[in-house]
């Protein structure tokens, strides 16, 4: 089975960082990188700030050989878990948790995940 790692990212641009840390994993153990942003609102494109920033990440992730999504969920920790369920992800990495995502996300997640928080 082919080891996948899902990235999650939000609209700034230290998220770069996250995508090339997960483009770093991915060469060192052959796994698939998958890049993922959760936006609880589609308002999220009505900011030319957003958009800018949105459009580096989908070019980095693309230079990574990574697909990104953009999923659309009041929902978001649902809607990480769901997606990680569904592609099989063994790795997900997220960025500084400031909202407590990470402990709504940890009873969500398949106990087999390797969950990295990125500082």
């Amino acid at each position: 089975m082919n080891e996948k790692i899902l990235v999650c990212v939000t609209v700034q641009q230290g998220c770069v960082d996250l995508i090339r840390e997960g483009h770093d994993l991915a060469l060192q153990t052959g796994a698939e990188l998958h890049v993922l942003h959760v936006s609880a609102s589609k308002s999220l494109l009505s900011s030319p700030e957003n958009a800018a920033i949105l459009n580096t990440l989908f070019s980095l992730a693309r230079e990574a050989d990574a697909d990104m999504s953009i999923l659309y969920d009041q929902d978001v920790p649902g809607a990480i878990a769901r997606h990680v369920k569904q592609l099989g992800a063994s790795v997900l990495i997220l960025g500084p948790d400031r909202t407590g995502l990470t402990g709504r996300l940890k009873a969500l997640l398949p106990e087999d995940i390797t969950l990295k928080n990125m500082e």
